[in-house]
């Protein structure tokens, strides 16, 4: 008898530590909205959001406002593209065609190296892009201007 409650006792303990483990493994994220520190840009409305991102034009207080695509991480582009622009990676990709055919605008220019696109954020007047806020807040001459998306994650 004691040698059957001490084996239940243990399936508990475990199943009780594989739910604790599952559950810390799931990790809150927030996806923001960034420029350079020294940028006179401080916040976006969603629909400029989506314009800019979209590659029309956008101007804050007289100064035009260019995106950056950080594609650096498959997850950030998977919550950017549903968050923000509302679009699939296909749609995305074909709206930004379209609109570079029909009013020969450039599509934003997009990065799959974060550090390269965070130099040329502090290169580029107006320019702004996404990233994790936890890698934005260890680089100090970014400029948080806005949280966009905040969640949990596998």
């Amino acid at each position: 008898m004691r040698r059957r409650l001490a084996r239940v006792g243990l399936v508990v303990l475990f199943l009780l530590v594989a739910f604790v483990q599952g559950v810390q493994a799931q990790e809150d994220r927030a996806l923001v909205l960034v420029a350079d520190s020294e940028s006179g840009l401080d916040h976006l409305s969603p629909r400029q959001l989506r314009r800019v991102f979209l590659g029309l034009p956008v101007e804050v207080r007289g100064q035009p406002v260019r995106a950056l695509l950080n594609t650096s991480d498959p997850l950030l582009n998977r919550v950017f593209l549903q968050k923000v622009v509302f679009m699939s990676q296909r749609r995305y990709a074909r709206q930004l065609l379209s609109l570079t055919f029909r009013t020969g605008r450039r599509r934003p220019q997009a990065f799959r190296d974060q550090d390269q696109m965070v130099r040329t954020l502090h290169s580029s007047v107006g320019a702004i892009a996404v990233m994790w806020k936890r890698d934005a807040a260890r680089d100090g001459s970014l400029k948080i201007m806005q949280t966009l998306w905040r969640g949990r994650l596998p």
